[in-house]
């Protein structure tokens, strides 16, 4: 962590913003070399969908080149692997999405158009889980479903293409520099209501792909804290427009009808517990360690939320057999089935000897916790 709090404070995200112009300088002229005008435009825009692909093409081949892609086939395998579970509930299935880590510790993300999603390497400390990480991809791809930077950028077509008339009409020498200052204000970020419909668009995704609601809530509310800490850059994942406080109090909103149970729970000892209630006397976890860059509550959350999606999906019966362990030697993760719920630390292993003794001890009580919900299920018919 001090590690990279030093790098991000001496860079200051100079690259970033560097790679930001390169990609703003190849979609432009992708614009004007390959895009023709007819006398009627579409509902689709003035930029078709193979355009599009091109363009993004164009760009993506810009980014790589200047940060190279992390070669680490389980990072990648996870990243693509989340990617193509919201793919799979997405809007625009058609494309050919791609997900990639850039091989650099700055903290972001972002979409190419047609498709190219890419995330920071130093990103994925901040993002431990699925579900985060699934939030992140989810806001990304929401940008490429909904043409947000195609649409930006045939705005400022026509917004140069004025210009250069207005300066023709006065006399004007100077137009192109006139259009260009205009197409650099245009394209300096996703407006209020592109950022709003991209976190509407993840937050849908992750819900129907079967990720925590609480994972976008949470990724909001880290990005912010990151954001405070090190610094905004202004563009990507941290995109402040609308404002952090206006994007959580949007989240709410949308969580608040799913009515999830069981609730997450602040301990005044800093732990946290995860609680529902049964007729027969309240079921309850404690998560008690700060662990994989998240805080008890913050892993409380995830994991309340987790288990709203398992009574989702199993509709009729949660099976208590389903809840399995996968143990490497400094962490557990729980799975219901192929949902992972949680994730166990060495931090959490105190007086049980091991993560997967640990591990264990969770998943007894989530077994209890599926009995509860099927008898309180079968009573309710």
């Amino acid at each position: 962590m001090q590690a990279l709090e030093i790098l991000l404070m001496e860079n200051n995200f100079s690259v970033a913003f560097h790679v930001k112009q390169i990609f703003k300088l190849v979609v432009t002229l992708c614009c004007f070399l390959g895009v023709t005008f007819s006398s009627t435009v579409t509902e689709a825009g003035v930029i078709s969908e193979k355009q599009e692909i091109e363009m993004g093409k164009a760009a993506a081949e810009q980014i790589e080149a200047h940060y190279g892609v992390l070669n680490d086939p389980m990072v990648t395998e996870r990243v693509e692997r989340i990617g193509q579970s919201l793919v799979a509930v997405c809007g625009r299935k058609n494309l050919t999405y791609t997900f990639k880590v850039l091989n650099t510790e700055d903290v972001n993300a972002l979409a190419c158009p047609g498709g190219h999603i890419y995330v920071f390497k130093g990103l994925l400390d901040f993002m431990p889980s699925d579900g985060e990480l699934a939030a992140v991809l989810g806001h990304e791809i929401g940008h490429v479903v909904k043409r947000h930077t195609v649409h930006q950028i045939e705005k400022n077509m026509l917004t140069q293409m004025l210009a250069i008339l207005a300066g023709v009409a006065s006399g004007n020498g100077d137009v192109m520099a006139m259009g260009m200052v205009v197409s650099d204000a245009l394209a300096a970020g996703y407006s209020r209501a592109d950022e709003s419909a991209a976190d509407r668009e993840g937050f849908d995704y992750c819900l129907k792909a079967g990720y925590s609601p609480y994972a976008m809530l949470i990724t909001m509310h880290k990005l912010q804290e990151m954001a405070e800490r090190y610094g905004n850059p202004g563009w990507g994942i941290f995109d402040s427009h609308p404002e952090p406080e206006k994007r959580i109090q949007n989240m709410h909103k949308l969580l608040s009808p799913l009515k999830i149970t069981p609730n997450a729970s602040k301990k005044a000892d800093g732990g946290a517990f995860v609680r529902e209630n049964f007729a027969g006397g309240d079921w309850e976890l404690v998560v008690r360690e700060t662990a994989g860059g998240n805080d008890p509550y913050y892993r409380a959350e995830l994991l309340a939320g987790a288990l709203y999606q398992v009574k989702q999906k199993a509709k009729e019966k949660i099976d208590p057999t389903h809840f399995i362990v996968f143990e490497a030697p400094d962490k557990a993760e729980i799975y219901y089935e192929d949902m992972q719920l949680f994730v166990v630390y060495r931090q959490d292993a105190a007086g049980f000897g091991s993560v997967g003794a640990c591990a264990g001890d969770y998943v007894e009580k989530l077994r209890i916790w599926a009995e509860k919900v099927n008898e309180k299920s079968k009573l309710q018919k």
